[in-house]
């Protein structure tokens, strides 16, 4: 059985890039709506001062995380224009090389969490 992957990151936006930014994460938003089925959350969230934009994503497994970073691999190789750093990068779940690959050659920080060692996964169901 395949176990869900999490991903996190927080981005610092350039100075006086912040509206660059926010129109690239709706762009990413709707691609990845409309290519990557097996992405089950994804969302990004900004401070009050807009200088940092935090990224979420759930996939329904590790291979669905490779997927994704191939879909927006144009967004990734633009994205130098509005993010001036990447910071407090983490993975739930065995990470794909090309993930691992990518956080490598960009010289940036990428905390793993590889074992899974416990819990539940209740997505779609509704909160009562």
């Amino acid at each position: 059985m395949s176990e869900p992957f999490i991903y996190f990151s927080t981005y610092k936006v350039r100075a006086g890039h912040l509206e660059e930014a926010l129109e690239a994460c709706r762009e990413v938003s709707r691609l990845v709506e409309s290519r990557e089925p097996r992405m089950l959350i994804f969302q990004f969230f900004g401070d009050e001062s807009g200088r940092k934009i935090t990224c979420l994503q759930v996939h329904a497994e590790a291979e669905s995380m490779a997927n994704h970073m191939s879909v927006i691999s144009d967004h990734l190789a633009q994205s130098g224009s509005w993010i001036e750093s990447f910071t407090d990068a983490v993975t739930l779940g065995e990470p794909p090389a090309v993930l691992t690959q990518w956080y490598e050659e960009a010289g940036e920080q990428l905390d793993q969490f590889p074992r899974r060692i416990a819990g539940i996964t209740r997505v779609g169901s509704p909160v009562r």
